[in-house]
């Protein structure tokens, strides 16, 4: 807890910042070398995390969901009144603007890796959920880069916007458990199905990036819930996709079975679609 206060410690103190700056003007992002050091400025609004609901395709899932109409992005925050708290609840996360685009590098300042505008390729929102602040970069889980390599995102009001969300996914492998929290209440924990030996579940510090309701293989229960993780040991003749999410099954529960998704009953998969927002850390651990 205490690594992860000292990593994320510029970040909510920039976000103070901006919940100060919607009420009194903006502050803006010196223009110059971008690998030089100097505090985050932004703009940009905090807002409340987009619940984008069923996206317009299926990660790792074979059959596409119906076209849906895109959610738009979270409203502005409430101004805050009188001095700003220092401590926002839960975790920064930021997200692509509408009509922009962010460059993802493989460290600040770094190569460049990928782009990715305000959808992602499944239709969601682009949310990336803040794991470190270095100076004017921001580190982000992503599936453009193996699982536990950060991606960085230059702090570019123009680009994103920024705020928090309270809710957190915790895995454990060896329990098969999940556990749904909002800030230090368990909102709700479930019994699960992960990644078999050959197979495994990816462990690390990843975020929610796209919710789907509908229209799946029945494979795949009711929803999904599509992660920042990868799976780099696809099994042969595997045609779905690398990528990880919580998805429903009617399958057994509590054992090492699935291709590394974690497989939990219809009810707590859909209970997650309809509660977290994108952006939301989970963490997978053994």
């Amino acid at each position: 807890m205490d690594s992860d206060r000292q990593r994320l410690s510029p970040w909510l103190t920039v976000l103070a910042v901006l919940c100060a700056s919607v009420a009194i003007g903006s502050i803006l992002l010196d223009d110059g070398d971008e690998s030089a050091p100097g505090p985050i400025h932004s703009t940009a609004e905090v807002v409340e995390p987009p619940p984008s609901p069923a996206s317009r395709a299926a990660v790792a899932l074979p059959v596409k969901p119906p076209e849906t109409e895109r959610r738009s992005t979270a409203s502005s925050y409430p101004a805050a009144s009188g001095e700003p708290s220092a401590r926002p609840p839960g975790r920064p996360f930021i997200v692509v603007r509408n009509g922009a685009e962010v460059t993802i590098r493989d460290a600040p300042a770094g190569d460049v890796v990928a782009r990715e505008d305000d959808e992602t390729e499944f239709g969601s929102t682009t949310v990336f959920s803040v794991d470190e602040v270095r100076n004017r970069w921001i580190g982000v889980p992503t599936a453009k880069l193996p699982n536990g390599k950060l991606g960085w995102v230059r702090a570019d009001p123009e680009a994103v916007s920024s705020g928090y969300t309270e809710f957190r996914i915790d895995v454990d492998l060896s329990r098969h458990e999940a556990r749904l929290w909002k800030g230090e209440r368990l909102l709700r924990k479930w019994t699960v199905t992960v990644g078999g030996p050959e197979t495994p579940t990816p462990t690390g510090r990843f975020s929610v990036t796209d919710l789907f309701e509908g229209g799946l293989n029945p494979a795949y229960g009711c929803c999904a819930v599509a992660l920042s993780a990868t799976q780099p040991d696809l099994p042969s003749g595997w045609a779905g996709g690398d990528r990880i999410a919580f998805h429903g099954t009617d399958g057994p529960l509590g054992v090492d079975g699935s291709n590394g998704c974690i497989r939990s009953p219809d009810r707590d998969v859909r209970a997650l679609v309809h509660t977290v927002p994108l952006g939301t850390p989970v963490t997978i651990r053994r």
